[in-house]
């Protein structure tokens, strides 16, 4: 994961004067080479990565942090994600992910048996149990949430991916109603945490010897120390 990052990051710098801070192209071509160029290294074969959260937050930082900085938008602007990507337009990264994964998904269902995808999907160890507890995710599992995130059965998804219309519609319509869902969410979350009651903070307690102040933390404390009390040498 970290290797694609640092290679997303390398093609942005060398697109960077010719194309991003170009003021002579529009904001939306630079947002489709971005989207072509960049994002195409960043999640290049993610149609077949296994990822967890902390992987998803990742790649998200990333796209909101170059997208912030082609539309010249700071951080101190308290603009949410979900502002930024409907200002340029893009889909998050776990919706283009999710998109892809059952695009390709389509494409194992409709291969000959023999073929070393299929295998692979479909294919189970002969010997060997998992361990208990919580054992590492599997591609098929994580095709699972997939499946259940968009609204597609899991039980009948492989009659479905044979006709290829019926499921590039299955994909779209699941995809775009996951992104809706997600943007909602943020927003829903973004209200609570701002209608949250603010706590009033406990009075100082921690006391020091050589002089009258009290101190919330013992890091503070330390601070103190270290600035108004150095040791004699």
């Amino acid at each position: 994961m970290e290797n694609w990052i640092r290679a997303a990051h390398s093609v942005y710098g060398r697109l960077s004067c010719r194309v991003f801070n170009n003021h002579a192209l529009t904001m939306a071509t630079k947002i489709m080479v971005f989207q072509a160029i960049v994002l195409s290294t960043l999640l290049y074969a993610c149609e077949t990565w296994t990822l967890y959260r902390s992987d998803i937050q990742s790649l998200e930082r990333f796209q909101q942090y170059k997208l912030r900085q082609i539309l010249k938008i700071p951080w101190e602007s308290n603009t949410t994600n979900v502002a930024v990507l409907n200002q340029a337009s893009v889909t998050s990264v776990e919706a283009t992910i999710i998109h892809l994964r059952l695009r390709w998904a389509g494409h194992v269902q409709k291969m000959e048996p023999f073929r070393l995808p299929k295998i692979m999907l479909y294919g189970e160890l002969a010997n060997g149990t998992r361990p208990r507890g919580a054992p590492k995710l599997r591609y098929k599992d994580q095709l699972k949430r997939t499946l259940a995130l968009t609204n597609i059965d899991p039980s009948s998804w492989e009659q479905t991916a044979r006709d290829r219309a019926t499921w590039r519609r299955a994909v779209h319509h699941g995809t775009t109603a996951f992104e809706e869902k997600r943007k909602e969410n943020e927003e829903a979350k973004r209200r609570r945490r701002r209608e949250r009651p603010e706590q009033p903070r406990p009075p100082p307690t921690l006391p020091f010897e050589l002089c009258p102040r009290l101190f919330h933390h013992r890091l503070g404390l330390s601070s103190h120390i270290r600035h108004k009390h150095p040791p004699r040498r």
